[in-house]
């Protein structure tokens, strides 16, 4: 009996379906096709490739609900529909319900890195028929070793140290696991990148983009060795931050991408880099196709949206002045009265808040208005909604959507990846100029002013995660930066209550109170996987 690939019995028991939205590249007819039928040809074994890109992460819907991302999980954002996410902040989850929070992170990730082993395996044996296979089979080996690197990540970064397999256990192998140690997962996902690199072209033609290339693995390296050297993972290491600078460094010096500037409007401009379809500041995104899922999950209600994820007042004080001062500065020109007035252009491309204009429609978030705070599961319960991702051209009534992307790596995080890493390398940042370079290029071309000369490394650190904290926001960043800095994130999460339309007066109020405990940096390992692989569970949450 032929012995099916897909649909066998994977290594970690997880139900799992494929995301409703299709990625860009062509799946298999059939995935219940044998073994010998899978990898017949090359074109059949590339067909099984791509399923495995099929079923890779969109961050945007990674809180098992709707668009809800981890970032309201983060203090950027409250959920609205999604009343799960209030549990999960308050707490209110361990091993045995993590999944109805986060997802199957777990389950998808070893499901795909199985199939991967299974590619790797086989690909050697397939018969090169036409002109051009074996060129497909290295290019193929290449992408296999990217995707594997991405889902191991994928887990490592959720979950912490995992166990490696790097061959195709078979359904009724003995599944009692050990878990690695986390620089023996780093080191394995850097050695499968390290070659991916050497196998994969540096572009494709439109067609084929978002298949792995060269880049995506510099831009995984960059990250995976960032988070390696961070306080949660490492003791403070010079040698591994200076290998996470030289990663990003590496990034950066491809001279092949190129932040996004061409609107003088700088909000706008910011805006753009999210709405520009295939844009050269990005290095991979997946392509959603063509839709308004953006506009329907973010609209206000005002507009016919859903407000699924509601940025905080704690992230909204985090905006600094136009002139690049902090809010709190006595300096900067911020008067209470008026928040909203003479902000960077970043927070304009991001929020919208009481008295926003969208599509010729005012919001009202004070209570009894058209967006009003609190005033249904789909309205803001912080009195902000997202405007980053969006395109106001787009009609949820009538018309076309755009085309979509959901970005996991653009330029400027490896600007700021480097600046971290050699800052945390040396004893100051005035020991390497691009420090300060790097961080100003980010905040120049949001029509910020330069830092101040003369920090010191605690001030540039602060600098640093500032900057990352809005350039980076919404992108499935700062729930991870919270726990790699080993952040003591819980406490009240805040929010704004208009006394009208006008804005004439208004309260803050404490839209949560969240749990922390120094568990959480690290998830639980779903105790379905614990009872069943007999391996070890993160400490605190046994």
């Amino acid at each position: 009996m032929k012995k099916t690939i897909i649909a066998a019995a994977v290594l970690i028991f997880t139900s799992l379906s494929l995301h409703s939205c299709k990625k860009y590249l062509d799946l298999a007819p059939n995935e219940n096709i044998s073994e010998e039928q899978a990898f017949s040809t090359m074109i059949q074994t590339e067909n099984f490739a791509n399923n495995i890109y099929a079923e890779l992460p969109v961050y945007q819907t990674r809180v098992a609900d709707r668009f809800t991302t981890l970032d309201c999980l983060s203090d950027e954002a409250a959920p609205t529909y999604f009343q799960g996410g209030r549990t999960f902040n308050g707490g209110g989850y361990g091993p045995t319900n993590i999944t109805n929070f986060i997802g199957h992170i777990w389950g998808n990730a070893f499901r795909n890195i199985r199939k991967c082993n299974i590619l790797l395996e086989k690909l050697p044996s397939v018969p090169a028929i036409i002109p051009g296979d074996d060129d497909t089979r290295t290019r193929l080996r290449g992408e296999a070793l990217f995707l594997r690197a991405f889902l191991y990540f994928d887990v490592l970064k959720v979950f912490g140290r995992v166990p490696i397999i790097s061959q195709p256990l078979a359904p009724d192998a003995d599944f009692k696991l050990s878990r690695n140690t986390y620089d023996e997962c780093v080191a394995f996902i850097q050695n499968d990148l390290d070659e991916a690199v050497t196998l994969l072209p540096a572009t494709y033609p439109s067609n084929r983009l978002g298949r792995a290339n060269k880049a995506m693995c510099m831009a995984l390296k960059s990250r995976l060795l960032l988070y390696a050297a961070s306080p949660l993972n490492s003791d403070d290491n010079a040698a591994k931050w200076q290998a996470a600078a030289t990663a990003a460094k590496n990034v950066i010096d491809l001279n092949q991408y190129s932040l996004y500037d061409l609107n003088p409007d700088k909000a706008e401009n910011y805006k753009a880099i999210f709405n520009d379809f295939a844009n050269k500041e990005i290095i991979w995104f997946m392509n959603l196709g063509n839709g308004k899922n953006y506009e329907q999950n973010y609209y206000p209600v005002s507009n016919g949206g859903w407000g699924d994820e509601t940025p905080t007042q704690n992230f909204v004080d985090e905006f600094q002045m136009d002139n690049g001062k902090d809010i709190t500065d006595p300096t900067s020109g911020y008067d209470p009265a008026q928040p909203y007035v003479n902000r960077e252009p970043r927070f304009y491309g991001t929020v919208w808040y009481n008295g926003s204009v969208i599509r010729g429609i005012r919001i009202q978030t004070n209570p009894g208005g058209n967006a009003a705070i609190n005033g249904g599961n789909d309205n803001t319960r912080t009195g902000y909604y997202t405007r980053k991702f969006c395109d106001e051209s787009v009609d949820l009534y009538n018309g076309p959507g755009k085309q979509m992307m959901s970005i996991w790596f653009r330029l400027a995080e490896f600007y700021l990846n480097y600046a971290e890493a050699s800052n945390e390398a040396n004893a100051s940042p005035s020991a390497d100029p691009l420090i300060y370079s790097y961080v100003n290029i980010i905040r120049s071309r949001a029509g910020l002013p330069d830092l101040a000369t003369g920090l010191t490394k605690e001030q540039m650190r602060l600098a640093i995660r500032h900057e990352r904290r809005i350039e980076l926001s919404f992108e499935e960043h700062r729930f991870f930066d919270d726990r790699r800095w080993k952040l003591t994130f819980g406490g009240q999460i805040k929010g704004i209550v208009w006394a009208d339309a006008a804005g004439s007066s208004y309260n803050l109020i404490t839209t949560e109170n969240r749990a922390f405990d120094p568990k959480m940096w690290y998830m639980p390992i779903p105790q379905r996987e614990i009872d069943i692989t007999k391996m070890e569970q993160n400490p605190g949450w046994q």
